[in-house]
């Protein structure tokens, strides 16, 4: 356990890694030293990536008798999967209701989606049930306040349509919503009792461990560098042997190298994302501040979202300008909503601050892409991913066991559809920050007055 100050950045053999040390590598165990793929070797299927996608995929294939292999280019839970907030949020974007979801997907798919994530929440918590997964798990709810009273009237007028698809959501009026998140500003929102909250890097490295008994065969600092035809099978390139299987699934989301699947990097935005937590914080400030234990993110298209750390930090984060010093302006900016938007804090600073990628889309939905027959790439979990990626990969593994066909699965599954100008789409985002920023900022102060 470390004493909570700063430390210096590392670097391994992907390059640097632009973080002070995440909190929750202070928190995990050491994860299960998975070795190095040695020479050749045959499965059914191959995943290429081991975050929370890859890693619920390769368990419920194994689960269903397939030979799974899973090639990690660092250790699980190395990306986004082990550096996010934690949220287990049963919820799309927050732009993104049932009606959204039907209009852009149409009617089957939409409604498969959303069905698919109204159980995600319990899907987390019944694998770590399950599994004997130790990573802080908290099923406590999850809130979502409006920001505005536009906001407000917006997730009430979804709610009807939520419970349709199955989601456990109440509405909470702005006064039941000041007293179960302790912020005197917000709206009223959302609660869904599946959700809550858990430690990423320790769910992502027992997902490992739990796919390992399953019989998954999984190799770490393994990146894979080609896939290629062999015969009616593929083989998998890494820098000390190959992989020939029936099927392939990238879900390397954001990771994806671009030299590896272009149309698959080339269909998503990636987008930089940062965290921080608090110096430890007096024990009676739980009792005022989300006081249930459930964690809370906002409807502003610039989130604000806030839990409580297990060792009792407040964690906060989201994107920063891309200046230089970009974490030290992060470590301010979150700093400065913290005392703006949270009562009765002490002076605060940063402990612990770290960064990753997530992928993006541009309507905020999933994609299941296509790339050749056996050869998919999933996509696009856009800062909901402990939940869905869970749920999604039981769904893929059904897919890859031939439980069903690709006309039954739960998303439409399509050809590669490049972002216009994709190399420089990971600017989007920073292009979109000030805009969104300025947005909130004027849609709040005009709700209130």
């Amino acid at each position: 356990m470390s004493d909570g100050s700063p430390r210096a950045p590392k670097s391994d053999h992907l390059g640097p890694i632009l973080t002070t040390g995440s909190l929750w590598e202070d928190l995990s165990d050491a994860g299960t030293q998975f070795p190095s793929l040695s020479g050749d070797s045959k499965s059914n299927l191959v995943v290429v990536g081991g975050g929370f996608l890859g890693l619920s995929t390769g368990l419920h294939a194994a689960r269903q008798g397939l030979s799974v292999t899973i090639l990690e280019a660092a250790e699980p839970g190395f990306g986004a999967s082990g550096r996010n907030t934690g949220f287990v949020v049963p919820s799309l974007k927050s732009s993104i209701g049932p009606a959204e979801a039907i209009h852009d997907l149409g009617e089957v798919h939409g409604r498969r989606l959303m069905r698919l994530v109204a159980r995600s929440g319990a899907d987390v918590f019944d694998l770590i049930r399950d599994e004997g997964i130790s990573c802080h798990p908290e099923q406590r709810g999850w809130l979502q306040p409006g920001h505005s009273a536009a906001a407000e009237r917006i997730l009430l007028s979804r709610l009807p349509a939520l419970r349709d698809a199955g989601v456990d959501a109440d509405f909470l009026d702005q006064d039941a919503m000041v007293a179960e998140t302790g912020l005197p500003e917000v709206h009223g929102g959302l609660k869904v009792s599946s959700g809550g909250q858990i430690n990423p890097l320790a769910y992502a490295r027992g997902l490992a461990d739990a796919a390992a008994r399953a019989g998954v065969t999984l190799h770490s600092r393994s990146p894979a560098l080609r896939i290629e035809a062999a015969g009616s099978r593929w083989r998998v390139e890494t820098p000390t042997g190959s992989v020939i299987a029936d099927r392939i699934i990238l879900a390397t989301n954001a990771m994806a190298p671009r030299d590896l699947a272009p149309g698959l990097k080339a269909s998503l935005v990636p987008a930089r994302v940062f965290q921080i937590a608090t110096q430890v914080l007096p024990y009676e400030l739980r009792a005022a501040i989300l006081p249930s234990g459930a964690p809370m993110a906002d409807t502003r298209r610039h989130t604000f979202a806030l839990r409580w750390s297990p060792d009792g930090r407040l964690m906060t984060g989201g994107m920063a300008a891309p200046v230089p010093g970009r974490m030290e302006v992060a470590k301010r900016s979150f700093l400065h909503r913290l005392e703006r938007w949270v009562p009765g804090l002490p002076p605060l600073k940063a402990d612990y601050a770290w960064t990753g990628m997530i992928a993006g889309t541009l309507d905020f939905l999933p994609r299941m892409i296509k790339l050749a027959p056996n050869l998919y790439g999933a996509i696009g979990c856009n800062g909901r991913g402990v939940a869905l990626t869970t749920a999604l990969g039981r769904e893929i593994a059904a897919l890859c066991a031939g439980d069903q066909d690709e006309a039954s699965f739960v998303l439409p599954v399509t050809p590669p559809r490049a972002i216009p100008l994709s190399r420089l789409s990971g600017i989007g985002p920073h292009l979109w920050l000030p805009w969104s920023n300025l947005v909130d900022a004027f849609e709040t102060r005009h709700s209130r007055t």
